[in-house]
């Protein structure tokens, strides 16, 4: 939430020092003299925050795309139990490919569960010691 507050100063503070360092152009029909020794540009500070705050940009968009692709492929261990009968079927899906009621494996297979199922989630996988 702060890094939103923050981009957005960031933006305003940009679009003013480009406000404020912006020539007016001359209303006259004539071309402006030519100088001797001109004042040297003051834009290079400017197009270099400018560069740096789109790179910045484009570097937070890469991981954030970076770390929502490796959430959403991590292979977790599904335990469906129905509990009617208290009967149990494990399976492995990638974290992504989970909804509220179905999720597809890693085989490629399509479950749907019902609506006496629950489904249960882990990234470790359970020892056959500790089943019940």
């Amino acid at each position: 939430m702060i890094g939103k507050v923050l981009f957005t100063i960031g933006v305003i503070l940009v679009v003013a020092l480009i406000w404020r360092t912006r020539r007016p152009r001359s209303t006259t029909g004539g071309a402006e003299p030519r100088l001797i020794n001109p004042a040297p540009q003051r834009r290079w500070p400017l197009k270099g925050l400018a560069i740096g705050a789109l790179t910045l940009m484009l570097l937070a968009s890469a991981l954030l795309l970076y770390d929502h692709w490796r959430d959403s492929s991590e292979v977790i261990y599904i335990r469906v139990v129905d509990a009617s009968s208290g009967r149990s079927a494990e399976y492995q899906a990638a974290r992504g490919d989970i909804g509220d009621r179905v999720f597809v494996t890693t085989e490629g297979r399509r479950i749907v569960l019902a609506e006496t199922e629950r489904l249960e989630t882990s990234t470790v996988r359970r020892s056959s010691a500790d089943r019940n």
